[in-house]
């Protein structure tokens, strides 16, 4: 196993399967430096005031551009907010549209992040199953109609429609309007979560569902979106887009003196010319990092495992065989060094499910064959009949 010298030590090789992270080689550090450098210059005396309420103006202008041409429609500027991280404006959401006690409906399957955010602000969680083709309307449909007749109120449906985290799916145009129907029939407003928006491997992706309402419907929407998955999680900057009304009761809770302006301003002074080709060099790293992945999972675990195969993201979703110790395989992957997200924590009701999740992003294209080799054999040793089940059943015996 590899590991470096260090005065005298040895630093394990971590094989980081866990991290839903950028490759730190697309990092633009000097692109950045420099871009800081002009901006500072022509800009910064702005920075001994506050920022503004909704966030610095370029960076806003550029994502309502970065929308446009990911989803055919112009967006006033003024229904743009910066935000520090999409993880803010997912708070933002979840306190200005539901109480403690309300019931948020979410995919089975959902964001870790999200799912701890929604349980430490008091809400109750709804699942709705999901299949190869992302949530299913007509189970969302169903459970609506349930929590209607048992008098529960509904906060809001949450989606990650494109690229779903964790299972990395994509939810085709006609089910897209269908989940819009859905809400519409049931006054619930929807609050679509696209962070992974312009990490697209191959194919079309399909109009947002902000994008589909807006001219029928404007007000029944909440679009989120995030600049951490083309640069990185460090630089803290998202947004949220949505009407002027449905703005004004997030705005009421962002209390936070304003989004970094020293942030916003360098993002934005280097991806004014650099966006396009960025998140294009972006993609073709994580992609080449998927196929290499998919390789070696294919080699080391094929017919042992099922796993997704994503269209773009950063995660592919693993369905492990029936029975198997999930916690020993986790005992197994500490030994070893091996990092990745287990099933129970994305699961909307924190059950112990037969899946992890691996992200292909952050780690180092040389460490994901072993570290899918380290993996087979931890999924194969915890798998019934393997050495740590029989251990296991062994010492219950005695």
């Amino acid at each position: 196993m590899a590991s470096a010298a260090i005065s005298g030590t040895t630093t394990p090789t971590v094989y980081d399967f866990g991290s839903g992270k950028p490759d730190p080689r697309t990092f633009p550090s000097e692109a950045l430096g420099q871009a800081a450098q002009r901006v500072l210059l022509r800009e910064g005396p702005s920075l001994a005031s506050y920022p503004e309420a909704r966030g610095y103006v370029p960076l806003r202008e550029l994502s309502a551009l970065r929308f446009e041409r990911n989803h055919a429609l112009r967006v006033p500027v003024g229904d743009v907010v910066t935000t520090n991280g999409s993880m803010q404006a997912i708070i933002l959401a979840t306190q200005a549209l539901s109480r403690p006690g309300d019931t948020v409906v979410v995919e089975e399957y959902c964001y870790s992040g999200t799912l701890g955010v929604l349980r430490q602000l008091g809400a109750q969680l709804e699942g709705v199953p999901l299949d190869d083709d992302g949530m299913r309307p007509e189970l969302l449909d169903a459970t609506l109609d349930r929590l209607k007749r048992e008098e529960r109120r509904v906060g809001f449906v949450y989606s990650i429609a494109t690229h779903q985290n964790p299972t990395g799916t994509i939810m085709p145009l006609e089910r897209r309007r269908q989940v819009l129907e859905i809400c519409r029939r049931h006054d619930v407003i929807l609050v679509e979560d696209d962070c992974y928006a312009d990490v697209v491997f191959e194919g079309e992706m399909p109009r947002s569902m902000y994008a589909m309402a807006a001219g029928s419907d404007p007000d029944r929407v909440i679009y989120i979106g995030s600049f951490s998955k083309i640069l990185g999680p460090g630089v803290r900057l998202g947004y949220f887009i949505a009407s002027e009304s449905l703005s004004a009761r997030l705005m009421a809770y962002k209390r936070d003196g304003g989004t970094s302006g020293l942030s916003s301003m360098i993002v934005a002074e280097y991806m004014k010319d650099q966006l396009w080709a960025h998140a294009a060099e972006v993609c073709d790293v994580v992609r080449s990092k998927r196929d290499t992945l998919f390789a070696a999972l294919n080699r080391e675990l094929g017919g042992l495992v099922d796993w997704t195969h994503p269209h773009g993201g950063l995660f592919t979703w693993l369905k492990l065989p029936e029975g198997v110790d999930t916690k020993a395989i986790a005992a197994l992957a500490k030994e070893r060094n091996v990092l990745y997200a287990t099933g129970r924590s994305f699961d909307a009701a924190d059950r112990d499910v037969p899946y992890l999740r691996l992200a292909f992003g952050y780690i180092a294209d040389d460490l994901i064959d072993p570290g899918v080799e380290l993996l087979g054999q931890c999924i194969e040793g915890a798998a019934p009949g393997g050495p740590t089940q029989r251990q296991h059943a062994t010492t219950a015996a005695a």
